[in-house]
């Protein structure tokens, strides 16, 4: 699996916001339904609709754990103030390994979390930082074979 590490300065995001528990992986299906939902009722092309002087190409979905729940953002890299039925999060100024998926949502993506956690953390020289961390949409059909996402996890280098 490709992963590139890069810094990157401080950024804000805007967007919807809902917090679920973690406890047996019972976010990874509230997710899905959470950006379905967004699809649905047009909060994603809200959201969307408010990029400004965006560096990150695609939508965002940033996960920011507190205890035994999960913040989740479906955002956007904005400067702007957010709507009243939307939040702004500040992304603290971090160095980042990038992971890329490609294939069909959500079961690509999926598989590059449980590779992060299982594998590349076990074999890397980096430990998890201290931020959210990041999956990036890129416009196109998510049920294609060849759709491009990524997973971008704050990383320390190891002592």
């Amino acid at each position: 699996m490709k992963v590139e590490v890069v810094e990157r300065n401080a950024f804000t995001a805007v967007g919807k916001k809902r917090t679920f528990s973690v406890e047996n992986d019972a976010q990874k299906e509230k997710i899905s339904q959470f950006w379905q939902e967004a699809n649905e009722n047009g909060d994603a092309e809200r959201v969307n609709e408010l990029a400004e002087f965006a560096t990150i190409d695609g939508i965002l979905g940033i996960c920011q754990m507190n205890g035994d729940k999960m913040d989740y953002y479906i955002a956007i890299e904005s400067e702007l103030t957010p709507p009243e039925d939307m939040e702004k999060i500040t992304i603290p100024a971090s160095k980042w390994a990038i992971f890329q998926s490609v294939g069909p949502l959500p079961s690509s993506i999926q598989r590059v979390w449980e590779y992060i956690y299982s594998d590349w953390f076990q074999t890397s020289n980096y430990t998890h930082g201290n931020a959210p961390e990041i999956e990036v949409y890129t416009e196109g059909d998510t049920t294609a074979a060849d759709y491009y996402s990524e997973v971008w996890i704050p990383v320390v280098e190891k002592d």
